[in-house]
């Protein structure tokens, strides 16, 4: 926990991991397949292309690691800061009011999901720094939780669909992707109770042990800087 006010906890994602080791096996792959062309092609030419398909699928997986950002989370005395490969949100601690483990109930049991939930005042604080790009790419990350809603019957899938209309909060519009991830969090909040959804691959910890960092920089700001 930081103990000085220019302090900062950084975390690191746990999908970054392993990104050059699968870069460098898929241009193994696809050198070993292009040299196996050379002299097989005629003969095996399906199965070929199905090897090099697949050692581009490892290259480019490899390549998607690679290119998430060296740090997902900085913990400051102040604020909460999340790094995305499309953009970044920050949001002052005094503005969560929850942070806790998110679950899913099917029949009479609780399932915990990979996720963490934040609870805000208000989405406000979000929406006024979040960049259409990323907005765009969290409604898409976000749609495994809405089919798992639909699937325990907490939503009907129609209301699950995107909707781009423009959306209004505290008398200012919103349109494009930011309106359409307004109109998912408001989902998301009436079904699991939090506005947004921290993914376990995005830090370098036991989700329990994340959570437990969390609620202590809550309030150990809280205690220096209360609301």
């Amino acid at each position: 926990m930081p103990n000085q006010a220019s302090e900062c906890i950084s975390i690191y994602p746990k999908s970054k991991k392993h990104s050059r080791f699968l870069m460098m096996l898929g241009c193994v792959f696809i050198s070993f397949s292009m040299l196996l062309n050379s002299f097989l092609w005629s003969d095996f030419k399906y199965q070929l292309m199905l090897v090099l398909f697949a050692s581009c699928i490892v290259f480019l997986t490899g390549y998607l690691k690679y290119t998430e950002p060296e740090m997902s989370y900085k913990l400051s005395r102040e604020r909460l800061h999340f790094y995305h490969r499309n953009g970044s949100w920050n949001i002052a601690w005094n503005e969560i009011t929850r942070i806790d483990n998110v679950s899913s109930r099917s029949g009479l049991n609780h399932i915990q999901l990979p996720y963490i939930g934040i609870k805000l005042k208000s989405i406000e604080c979000i929406a006024q720094n979040i960049s259409p790009r990323l907005a765009n790419k969290l409604i898409h990350e976000q749609r495994d939780l809405l089919v798992l809603a639909a699937r325990n019957n907490e939503i009907v899938l129609d209301s699950g669909l995107i909707s781009f209309e423009p959306f209004t909060l505290n008398k200012k519009t919103y349109k494009g992707p930011i309106a359409a991830w307004l109109f998912r969090t408001e989902q998301l909040v009436s079904i699991y109770g939090y506005h947004l959804f921290i993914p376990e691959t995005s830090f370098d910890r036991e989700i329990d042990e994340f959570v437990q960092l969390l609620k202590q920089c809550k309030h150990h700001s809280n205690n220096h800087y209360p609301p």
